[in-house]
């Protein structure tokens, strides 16, 4: 009944937990153990054991977790068994990032031992353990780890080991972007025929060498290097100017920090330039975690340079939009922390026109 409690209590806070956007929600394993008892204060044989276990990230490096162990035991030089179960709560600290992620994991444990005849014996126990846990692409782990236990009521120390299997709900892993070549394109050339001979004529003066004789020439000493039109006059060229900042943000956070307020007051300085132009704010995040927090998430951290903007830099809220799109458009491999970084961050880009003379 105990352990039945247990797993449900466990099952229910998992699934209403919300994880940043760089973890899983939580893991769940399954596996075997094997206990080595003190054989002159125990007079007990190793034990072998059913484990189960769960596990939820608090933040990238720290995770809370609980195991159910479930065994029988033999007394020594006896026919006799004890049925035993270690109920341990703790905390487990991962010592690096990657698929292969070793830890250092801590807590309490609840032993009871259930003789065939007379009373239940129970005890104490606090244990420190260390391993390793190997995460794959479908979202399987492969945990094992070596445990030292000591008894608080029997002033003993004794040694466990465990391997399970489990999964990680709710990790995601990028797939391989692959760009397909674009065809090659083949023009046709179609021959023209040989212009008719023409006679000779005298040139005539065409003093800045544009092209447009004295004659015709309305813009008279025009540069060399410019294109002109019939009229001798340059030729002016619409063109799109782009401006861009980069404001990265720390995990899980939509708070501008005073470092990129200079990102954010180029494009400030560039808007005050020309009230024609406008900006499109621009927030992503990673991918770990659930795609519908990730993309509140980015709104968030929009909306944080949006309101920069418009308060720090006296910008007009008309000309401001603020977009968030979560885990698309990645600039960097998630599966890395630095990569991760990069992808949280808010980009904002502003258009305008300008004219210009073009150039031969």
């Amino acid at each position: 009944m105990k352990k039945t409690v247990l797993l449900a209590c466990l099952a229910a806070s998992a699934s209403s937990l919300s994880i940043a956007d760089e973890y899983p929600n939580f893991e769940v394993f399954l596996g075997a153990g094997t206990y080595m008892y003190d054989e002159d204060l125990r007079n007990l044989d190793d034990a072998y054991s059913l484990e189960a276990g769960l596990e939820l990230p608090m933040n990238e490096t720290m995770s809370l977790e609980a195991w159910l162990s479930d065994y029988t035991v033999d007394v020594n030089n006896s026919n006799a068994e004890l049925d035993g179960q270690r109920i341990n709560l703790g905390a487990l600290f991962h010592l690096k990032e990657g698929s292969t992620r070793p830890f250092i994991s801590a807590g309490a444990s609840h032993l009871e031992f259930e003789p065939e005849t007379g009373p239940e014996i129970s005890e104490s126990l606090v244990n420190l353990g260390l391993g390793v846990k190997k995460y794959f692409d479908n979202n399987f782990v492969l945990r094992g780890e070596l445990m030292a236990m000591n008894s608080l009521d029997n002033e003993v120390t004794e040694f466990g080991a465990r391997l399970a299997v489990g999964y990680a709900f709710g990790r995601s892993v990028a797939a391989p972007v692959v760009e397909e070549a674009p065809a090659p394109v083949v023009k046709k050339v179609e021959e023209k025929p040989a212009p008719a001979p023409v006679k000779p004529v005298p040139a005539p003066v065409d003093t800045d060498k544009d092209g447009v004789v004295d004659a015709n020439d309305k813009c008279p000493n025009t540069n060399a290097a410019f294109k002109v039109d019939a009229t001798g006059c340059p030729v002016m060229l619409t063109q799109a100017v782009e401006i861009q900042m980069n404001v990265k943000f720390a995990n899980n956070s939509s708070v501008v920090t005073a470092e990129n307020l200079s990102e954010i007051q180029k494009v400030a300085d560039f808007m005050k330039q020309s009230d024609k132009t406008n900006v499109t704010v621009e927030g992503y995040s990673d991918d770990r975690g659930r795609a519908a927090y990730n993309k509140s998430l980015s709104q968030k951290r929009a909306d944080a340079v949006r309101t920069a903007l418009i308060n720090e830099f006296k910008i007009s809220a008309d000309r401001i939009t603020a977009v968030g799109y979560g885990e698309e458009n990645p600039i960097a491999d998630n599966a890395t922390a630095e990569g991760r970084a990069k992808n949280r961050r808010v980009v904002g880009v502003i258009k305008a026109k300008v004219e210009k003379a073009a150039t031969k």
